[in-house]
């Protein structure tokens, strides 16, 4: 991925972000026929492959974009952090026994 684009996406912190900030990048060279995203926890890095309800238009995005042509589609390599898709805090929950829970059926 070229670097000029790296920095529209380096801030995304789960799917859904990252997701918005790639597919407006995709925007200029039309629609978008099939989109997927692969996270690599081990590796912090996204995997995001794109094809193009245009054909013709494919390679132009492909090189726009710096990604590797792979079968027909563009494949992106995101390095994203760490905490990407991570819950922003964590909530402890306390211990409540609920007897609605525990009621035996026959």
């Amino acid at each position: 991925m070229k670097p000029e684009l790296l920095d529209k996406v380096r801030h995304a912190r789960d799917l859904y972000s990252l997701t918005k900030a790639v597919l407006s990048m995709c925007e200029p060279y039309g629609p978008v026929h099939s989109f997927k995203l692969v996270h690599n926890r081990g590796a912090a890095r996204v995997a995001c492959f794109i094809e193009l309800e245009s054909q013709k238009q494919q390679p132009a995005m492909t090189r726009a974009l710096g990604a590797k042509a792979l079968n027909g589609s563009a494949c992106l390599e995101i390095p994203v952090e760490k905490d990407f898709g991570s819950p922003l805090r964590v909530v402890p929950v306390s211990p409540v026994f609920d007897t609605r829970i525990a009621q035996v059926t026959n």
